[in-house]
């Protein structure tokens, strides 16, 4: 079990270690000063729950889809997505790596 243990702390300490992931917290940080930015993210959360609570009315879409092409053209926000992106697919091909090995281990 000691094993098992050291080999997890060490894959989670090579995403930890990683440069995405250094850079998600320090890119964060610079967003969260950037009142255009939040601003628009705050519009975006209040279009998504008015455009789910109308029942996905054609309005809202056209309006969020509009905010998020906004979103996606500020470069701060692209960076920090695609180290989060990076970081999501370690996370999964560890996981769909775990989930083979224990099918095959128990089938």
């Amino acid at each position: 079990m000691e094993n098992v243990n050291q080999a997890i702390d060490e894959i989670v300490n090579y995403i930890k270690n990683s440069s995405e992931y250094k850079n998600i917290f320090s890119i964060k940080k610079q967003m969260d000063t950037n009142d255009e930015l939040n601003s628009l993210i705050s519009s975006i959360k209040s279009i998504q729950k008015k455009y789910v609570r109308s029942e996905y009315d054609s309005k809202y879409k056209e309006e969020l889809d509009k905010l998020n092409k906004q979103l996606n053209e500020i470069p701060i926000y692209v960076i920090y997505q695609n180290n989060l992106d990076v970081i999501n697919q370690k996370i999964n091909y560890i996981k769909d790596t775990l989930n083979d090995y224990f099918y095959h281990l128990f089938n």
